[in-house]
């Protein structure tokens, strides 16, 4: 089975751009109150169980990678119902996954390499590195202190590292 990420990066990307442009007008699908400044941007994801990506806006004060977005999945979510066929093909028919990078590259995983969660974890952390370093943010309300992140609902991908969070990972400075 096949997954083009750079397909996806895309359809990310520009899902990313909408919620933002639309956050202003928006009820905050996230936890904290509507009209509390930004504190925590998460994208998390899920490959396995079902393949779809969360963006979801934290506007709790002191918010810290807690696992929190998890109630929000469904009304931030972005389906990829490909990336969970192509995992159940791998597990279940030992087909391997015919991966295109976002760079266009290509990358065969068999059931030795596993699921493609590291390299999902690493486009979507790069989107959020492009859009901090775009200033795509910049129109939020963001706190002063805040945050921004990837989490895999698993656990097999994280960033940035709990130690240096507000080191890589803040949105705005």
């Amino acid at each position: 089975m096949k997954i083009n990420l750079k397909q996806d990066r895309q359809a990310i990307v520009k899902h990313l751009k909408q919620r933002i442009r639309d956050y202003p007008v928006y009820v905050n699908q996230g936890p904290g109150a509507d009209e509390d400044p930004i504190t925590q941007i998460t994208l998390g994801y899920s490959v396995a169980q079902a393949g779809w990506i969360a963006l979801v806006f934290d506007t709790r004060p002191g918010a810290e990678p807690d696992g929190e977005w998890n109630s929000y999945i469904e009304e931030n979510m972005l389906e990829f119902p490909q990336w969970s066929e192509a995992v159940d093909a791998l597990w279940d028919n030992d087909e391997p996954i015919q991966l295109t990078l976002p760079d266009g590259s290509k990358q065969n995983l068999g059931e030795d390499e596993g699921e493609p969660v590291e390299q999902i974890g690493a486009m979507l952390k790069d989107i959020l590195l492009q859009a901090r370093e775009e200033n795509l943010f910049a129109g939020l309300p963001i706190a002063r202190k805040n945050l921004m992140g990837v989490e895999d609902t698993e656990g097999a991908y994280g960033w940035p590292d709990y130690d240096n969070r507000f080191k890589q990972g803040w949105i705005i400075k």
